[in-house]
């Protein structure tokens, strides 16, 4: 039996540098993510993870009693690796990218848009198990 989470909506048409918010999915094997721009969108968005216990704030700094890091994902439409230290560009010509955290587990995620010249960003995510 397959067990789905509702669709998490982490940014919608968002029109500015931010962070969202802290998701557990520690019941979920698989995390699909759907990257979509609006109005020649122009900008940069890094994907973070956690296995704490407590929601990390993935706006502060990272620290021993703050931690999480940036995290790999893969784009489904080349199959290309994305590293978690470089980060989504869009420049100027919309898109939908469908991409998938790299992972063996996890508990929180989240995403941050890290520069920001143009439109609406919008960003959801869907996770599974096979279980």
């Amino acid at each position: 039996m397959k067990l789905y989470s509702d669709e998490i909506l982490m940014f919608d048409a968002k029109a500015e540098t931010a962070t969202a918010t802290a998701y557990n999915i520690r019941d979920y094997q698989h995390i699909m993510l759907t990257l979509s721009s609006a109005s020649s969108a122009n900008f940069t968005i890094k994907f973070q993870w956690s296995m704490s216990d407590t929601a990390p704030d993935f706006s502060a700094a990272q620290s021993d009693t703050n931690r999480w890091d940036y995290i790999q994902v893969k784009d489904y439409e080349d199959n290309a690796s994305i590293d978690g230290d470089t980060w989504v560009a869009f420049a100027g010509t919309d898109d939908v990218r469908q991409l998938e955290f790299n992972v063996n587990w996890l508990k929180w995620i989240s995403a941050s848009i890290t520069t920001y010249a143009a439109w609406d960003i919008s960003l959801r995510c869907q996770a599974f198990s096979n279980t």
